[in-house]
């Protein structure tokens, strides 16, 4: 690597890139674990969608039963209801069809035999989950790289489907809110504070079996959104001129897992009302503000917290009625994985920090252990120091769910190596920043003299450890060609090493040698000399 007044060569370029592509690559690296994570993700949704497909059904037909009995007045609800359905149907197509795509594209598989899977109700097995380049191909043709691909229909499909919703429930601001949040399709703040838009976050270096889920959490969402329209459809009816047989209470969440540091919203609502009438809505105990709808709560643990109480309505003759409801919802952490913090080894001798979680799991009940080493929880995450060089470092985990069952999880194997040797250098202060002197090149007297003496380091930025020096030797030749030694006890210059550089001229040499460093592994190490220029 060059140095600050001695730009890299192109071969020196090249060699820094193949290494940025290939750290870049270990990075990327994801555990079987975590695809099969999304896999059950992906089933969860799918029953979820399919209840509250069977639930907009069912608000259709009450829909439909009202008409019977009173068409003039019914009639136009019902139309608009219609065409709320039919426009999320053609959406929900529209996702299925980019899914089928990515999916046909990595695996081989025609779509119309998936399509012909799905309608008979079978599961097909996605082969290559771990693709991170197909989604990016297909949902934003990175290939042609032209306006026209499918990310873009998908998006201008979505945003143009918000806009008619939320035209059609203009009249409850907190539902058009609750949609556009949960239909979202602008930037977004990244950990890193850069603002990335809705394509790439959903289709870019994204892993095959993850963007299938995010789409099916997509088709979720408009599914959720074509319940809660009907449902606001109906409230704007007058249900007192219609028998109702049956009345439920209902909680419709946004999503009912979220990450730590988010926010739990959900709707809680009657499948019939009277619109003229407002209902009281009790929480855990505590009641919503008159007039609220929606139930929200900061997340800032992990775990199952339940959300319980109950809808009162008041009857015509006065006395009311209360419609208990019992749900609950799950906060987790951000992400699925088992993974060495440092790069995609561990170091023997030193504490590796290590992340490690289960999708829908509190980290409370989550263990884990390890061989050819000493795994222990340390604050939010976990550390694990190798014993053995060369030999792999296993970690098993294991997890208990909401049935008391414990299940443990494959092996995830880590390599284990030594850690580098550092390199020494002369700790100096130029203009009041704090600069490194590694030799071979002229060295301004006065930066030497004033200089704090001898330090070590490794000379890779994505590891940091700690180094002592324990002592070094000054070599210099005196007027008749003889080696003078000057010895130190620790990493500072003694007082006759200073004098001897003191009285040194502009182009003498001298070397710092036998530099013996010692590092968190408890290893001392003897450091390649540094040959330094006087000017």
């Amino acid at each position: 690597m060059g140095a600050t007044n001695c730009p890299e060569t192109p071969r020196q370029k090249m060699i820094s890139m193949m290494y940025l592509v290939y750290t870049a690559l270990l990075a990327l690296n994801v555990s079987t674990d975590v695809l099969k994570g999304f896999t059950v993700v992906q089933k969860s949704l799918s029953q979820s969608i399919e209840t509250t497909t069977k639930k907009n059904a069912s608000l259709m037909a009450s829909l439909e039963s009202m008409k019977s009995l009173n068409e003039k007045k019914i009639g136009p609800w019902l139309e608009k209801a219609e065409t709320v359905r039919e426009r999320s149907q053609a959406l929900v197509s529209q996702v299925n069809d980019l899914k089928y795509k990515i999916i046909s594209t990595a695996d081989g598989i025609e779509e119309s035999e998936l399509k012909a899977m799905e309608e008979k109700g079978e599961e097909y097995e996605i082969q290559k989950k771990d693709n991170l380049d197909i989604p990016a191909q297909v949902a934003l043709n990175t290939a042609q790289k032209n306006d026209a691909y499918y990310g873009k229909y998908l998006k201008d499909s979505i945003d143009s489907y918000v806009a008619f919703v939320s035209e059609i429930v203009a009249n409850d601001t907190t539902l058009v809110s609750t949609i556009k949040n949960s239909l979202y399709t602008g930037e977004a703040k990244q950990k890193d504070g850069q603002m990335v838009d809705w394509l790439h976050r959903t289709f870019d270096h994204m892993p095959l079996v993850a963007v299938v889920t995010l789409l099916t959490k997509i088709e979720q969402d408009i599914r959720n959104t074509e319940a809660d329209v009907i449902s606001n459809i109906i409230g704007l009816v007058d249900a007192g001129d219609f028998r109702v047989n049956k009345i439920t209470a209902e909680v419709i969440p946004v999503s009912s897992y979220v990450t730590r540091g988010g926010k739990y919203s959900a709707r809680i609502i009657l499948a019939a009302v009277d619109s003229t009438k407002t209902p009281e809505i009790i929480v855990n105990g505590k009641p919503l503000p008159e007039g609220e709808q929606v139930y929200s709560v900061a997340c800032g643990s992990v775990g199952k917290f339940p959300i319980k109480g109950e809808i009162r309505l008041t009857k015509p003759d006065g006395t009311t009625a209360d419609y208990p409801f019992d749900s609950e919802y799950i906060v987790g952490e951000p992400t699925a994985i088992v993974s060495a913090d440092l790069m995609n080894v561990f170091y023997a001798g030193i504490d590796n920090p290590v992340s490690i979680s289960v999708p829908g799991v509190a980290a409370a009940n989550i263990n884990a252990t390890a061989s050819n080493g000493t795994l222990v929880k340390k604050g939010s995450g976990w550390s694990i120091k190798p014993l053995r060089v060369g030999q792999p470092c296993n970690i098993v985990v294991s997890a208990k769910g909401d049935d008391g069952k414990t299940q443990t999880f494959p092996a995830r194997p880590f390599r284990v190596k030594a850690l580098p040797p550092p390199l020494a250098f002369i700790a100096y202060t130029e203009n009041g920043v704090p600069a490194k002197y590694k030799g071979s090149k002229p060295f301004g007297k006065a930066n030497l003299v004033g200089s704090k003496g001898v330090r070590a380091e490794l000379d890779d930025a994505d590891l940091d450890v700690k180094y002592n020096v324990l002592g070094f030797d000054l070599n210099y030749y005196d007027s008749m060609g003889n080696t003078i030694v000057k010895t130190a006890t620790g990493s500072d210059f003694t007082n006759d090493q200073k004098d001897v550089m003191r009285k040194m001229s502009k182009g003498k040499k001298f070397y710092i040698s036998r530099v013996r460093a010692k590092g968190p592994d408890g290893i001392e190490k003897i450091l390649p000399p540094i040959e330094v220029i006087v000017n």
